[in-house]
């Protein structure tokens, strides 16, 4: 069987995304949202692990072509600013 391509992976990935979506993919040593879930917000947890699994993918596919592409170490976590957001609308709602 045949790995499949970038454009297959990033494909995937996209169809995991949401534009409402309260969790993101880091780097969990830097912060950063690499290629290619720079960007991309999920709506569960679980489906940005699933988005994690696959950008490994993607990247390791990827450094066949480029033994220089950064290494990251990718984790799925709610976004401060999604978690920020709840508050607010919590806090500044009325009972």
């Amino acid at each position: 069987m045949t790995e499949p391509s970038l454009t297959t992976l990033r494909a995937r990935i996209e169809a995991l995304a949401s534009d409402s979506g309260r969790y993101v993919v880091v780097c969990g040593r830097t912060g950063e949202q690499p290629i290619p879930v720079a960007g991309d917000r999920f709506a569960t947890r679980e489906v940005a692990e699933r988005a994690v699994r696959t950008a490994e993918q993607y990247r390791r596919t990827l450094r066949r072509y480029d033994d220089r592409l950064p290494y990251y170490d990718l984790i799925a976590v709610e976004d401060a600013a999604s978690e920020t957001a709840t508050t607010e609308r919590v806090v500044g709602s009325t009972p």
